[in-house]
C-alpha cells in the first residue's frame, strides 16, 4: 500500500526505474477519496471533495437513503462505543468518532476491515485487521474484535502465511505479492491483546476457537527463525517493496509475537497441550530471539537493517505492542530517548512523519507512521507527544472528517481516505491515554 520508496526501486531495476520513479514523485499526488460512505446508490462508495458535500458531519451515510439500515447500523456501531468515548476528554470526542467512523464504514458488514475503499486498497490486509481488532476491544467490541480474527483464520495458508492481501468477500488474494512476514508477529499480538481486553471486561475468554491459527502461525514463526535462533527470512515489509535484507519492520513485529507467545502462555496453562507444543520450548525460543535481536538490530541503532538503513519507523511497533520499561519484565524494552530520536530525524514539512530515512522521494507526511509513532509515545509513557500527533492528525483530517493516507508537503490531505490502519491507531492511543484497561504485552 505505501509506495515510492527508493529503497525498493532495485527489486524493479535501476536506471530509467529511478527516472521514472522520481519523475513521479514530482507530481502532485492526488485525492483519491475524501472519506467513503454509503451513497445514494445504496452502495459504499469512495466520495471525492464535491460529493462529500451532502454527507452529515459525524456519519458515513448519506442522508434519505431508501435503505434504511446503513443508518441504523451506524447509529447501533457509536451507542455501542458510548461508554468509551464518554471516558475521552471532550476536546477529544470529535477525533474519536471520526476514527470510529472511519473503521465502521470499512468494516460494516464485511468479515473484516478493508485497507481503504478506493480502488487497490478495498482489500484485507493482516497487518491492519490485527490493529483494528485491538482498536475494537478497547472501545468494548471484543465479539467483533474475535470474529474479525476468526477471518484471518480463514484465509490463513496451511503453512501458516498470509497473503499481502485478501478480498473481503472471497478470501482470496488479487495477486502474486509476496507473502508479508509482519502479519505473524502481530496477529498474534492482536490475539494476545484481545484475550486480555476481553478478559478484563467480559470475564474468561476461550482461545479454543482460534486453536488453528495460533498453531500454524507460531510454528511457521518458529520454523523461519530456527525457533528464535536467528532473524525472519528477507521480504517486504510495510513498505511493500523488495528488499535484499531482512528489515526492521519484520524484525519487530516478530520480536512483538514471540512476546505475545509469552503472554498467551501465561494466560492459558492448557494452550500448548492442545497445540502439540511444550510450554517451556515455546518460552525457550521467545527468549532465543528477544537475544537475537538484540545482538543484530538493537545492538547496531535500530536502524531499518541490521546494521544500516538509517531510521525508520517501524521501531514504534515495539512500544505499540507494550514493549516499553515501566511495563517490560525480562523482555526486550525500547527506551522513550530512543523513539522520539527518530521522530525528530523523519519529521516532513506538514508536520507528521515519513516511514523512514530511505523513503526519499516526496515530502508527504505518511498517516500509518505518524499515527503508530504517537501510539508508541502513549505507552511510553510521553503523552504530551502524543497530544500533539493527535492534535496534528484531527487538524489534518480530510473536508468530510475522515484519517487521510497521506498529507501533502503543503500539508493537504491527499491520496485515499479513510484508512483503517490509522484510524485504529488513533482509537488505541486515544485509550491510552485516557480509558484504557490494561493490554495484553503491559
Amino acid at each position: 500500500m505505501l509506495t515510492g520508496a527508493v529503497a525498493g526501486i532495485g527489486a524493479i531495476g535501476l536506471g530509467s526505474a529511478i527516472t521514472a520513479a522520481l519523475a513521479e514523485a514530482a507530481q502532485p499526488d492526488p485525492v483519491r477519496s475524501v472519506t467513503a460512505a454509503y451513497a445514494g446508490s445504496g452502495r459504499r462508495e469512495a466520495l471525492d471533495a464535491v460529493a462529500a458535500r451532502r454527507l452529515p458531519a459525524q456519519s458515513r451515510v448519506m442522508p434519505d437513503l431508501a435503505d434504511p439500515g446503513p443508518a441504523r447500523r451506524q447509529r447501533e456501531f457509536l451507542d455501542s462505543c458510548e461508554s468509551w468515548l464518554g471516558s475521552l476528554p471532550a476536546h477529544r470526542r470529535d477525533l474519536a468518532v471520526s476514527a470510529l467512523l472511519d473503521l465502521w464504514v470499512l468494516s460494516d458488514e464485511l468479515p473484516a476491515p478493508v485497507a481503504g475503499w478506493a480502488d487497490a486498497w478495498r482489500y484485507v490486509w493482516p497487518r491492519d485487521t490485527a490493529f483494528s481488532a485491538v482498536a475494537l476491544a478497547r472501545v468494548g467490541l471484543p465479539e467483533l474484535s474475535w470474529s474479525h480474527l476468526r477471518c484471518l483464520q480463514s484465509v490463513q495458508a496451511v503453512d501458516g502465511s498470509f497473503a499481502a492481501r485478501v478480498d473481503p468477500l472471497t478470501g482470496l488474494a488479487p495477486d502474486d505479492r509476496d507473502s508479508q512476514f509482519d502479519s505473524l508477529g502481530l496477529v498474534l499480538w492482536a490475539v494476545s491483546e484481545v484475550h486480555a481486553v476481553s478478559t478484563e471486561t467480559t470475564g474468561p475468554s476461550d482461545l479454543g476457537e482460534l486453536d488453528v491459527l495460533l498453531r500454524r502461525t507460531s510454528r511457521r514463526l518458529f520454523s523461519l527463525t530456527d525457533r528464535g535462533r536467528s532473524l525472519p527470512p528477507v521480504g517486504p515489509d510495510y513498505w511493500e517493496v523488495g528488499e535484499s535484507q531482512v528489515t526492521l519492520g519484520l524484525a519487530g513485529p516478530t520480536l512483538v509475537g514471540m512476546n505475545s507467545l509469552t503472554a498467551l502462555t501465561k494466560a492459558d496453562g492448557e494452550l500448548w497441550s492442545r497445540l502439540g507444543e511444550d510450554s517451556a520450548a515455546v518460552l525457550r525460543a521467545a527468549d532465543d530471539f528477544r537475544a537475537t535481536f538484540t545482538r543484530t538490530f538493537g545492538a547496531n541503532g535500530m536502524q531499518r537493517y541490521p546494521t544500516s538503513g538509517g531510521s525508520d519507523s517501524a521501531i514504534a511497533y515495539l512500544p505499540a505492542a507494550g514493549l516499553v520499561p515501566k511495563r517490560s519484565e525480562g523482555i526486550y524494552a525500547l527506551e522513550p530517548e530512543l523513539l522520539a530520536g527518530v521522530w525528530d530525524r523523519l519529521e516532513q514539512p506538514a508536520g507528521g512523519i515519513k516511514p523512514g530515512h530511505g523513503w526519499i522521494i516526496d515530502r508527504s507526511s505518511w498517516t500509518p507512521s505518524t499515527s503508530l509513532m504517537g501510539l508508541g509515545f502513549a505507552r511510553l509513557g510521553l503523552s504530551e507527544r502524543a497530544e500533539s500527533i493527535l492534535d496534528w492528525l484531527a487538524e489534518h483530517r480530510t473536508s468530510a472528517g475522515s484519517l487521510p493516507e497521506k498529507i501533502s508537503g503543503d500539508g493537504d490531505p491527499v491520496s485515499v481516505a479513510p484508512l483503517s490502519w490509522t484510524a485504529a491507531n488513533v482509537i488505541i492511543t486515544l485509550d491510552e491515554l485516557y480509558g484504557h484497561r490494561g493490554g495484553a504485552s503491559s
